[in-house]
């Protein structure tokens, strides 16, 4: 049962979040140019809710694409590199994701320090007067999950690295696409 809600959470939590935020970003847009252009009547909250929601969408949407390594990356020399030798590709990749995951998690720290200032400071916003800190929590959130994803790349590559260090490496699906 653990197992299957832990599949199920770690499958779509995500998807889950991040269309949350996409949905609420766009309802409001929506509604903001409904009471802008139909009613003449246009509400600050709205336009400011919505690009907050934006952010949160980005962040978690950053934690989607390194979950189907869909993210921006530089590959020619590794993969060069990786059909003559599969090791070497593997050692680079487990060295990248290390390096990864130790920018994500600086990261988080600072990001968790910027909530907590926000949080001290009980700074709201103008508009919509929703605390600060509600606004920036998006980043520690999505860089906690990005580092999650990131950690799980890293563990497969050990096991890989492990089981079959010298056998060819595949097309990942981003090099099908």
């Amino acid at each position: 049962m653990l197992k299957t809600i832990y599949a199920h959470f770690d499958e779509h939590v995500e998807t889950y979040l991040a269309t949350v935020a996409l949905t609420v970003f766009a309802t409001l847009v929506v509604f903001q140019v409904i009471m802008r252009y139909v009613f003449n009547n246009p509400t600050a909250w709205s336009e400011e809710v919505a690009r907050y929601a934006l952010v949160w969408f980005v962040y978690l949407s950053g934690s989607y694409a390194v979950k189907y390594e869909r993210h921006v990356r530089f590959s020619v020399i590794v993969d060069l590199i990786g059909r003559k030798v599969p090791f070497v590709r593997r050692i680079i990749r487990l060295f990248i994701l290390l390096l990864w995951l130790a920018f994500l998690v600086f990261m988080l720290k600072l990001s968790i320090d910027m909530v907590d200032r926000q949080l001290s400071t009980g700074q709201r916003a103008p508009a919509s007067q929703i605390p600060m800190y509600l606004v920036y929590l998006g980043l520690p959130l999505g860089l906690l999950l990005m580092s999650f994803r990131v950690f799980q790349h890293t563990v497969r590559t050990v096991i890989d690295i492990i089981r079959q260090p010298f056998a060819p490496i595949p097309p990942s699906q981003t090099e099908v696409d």
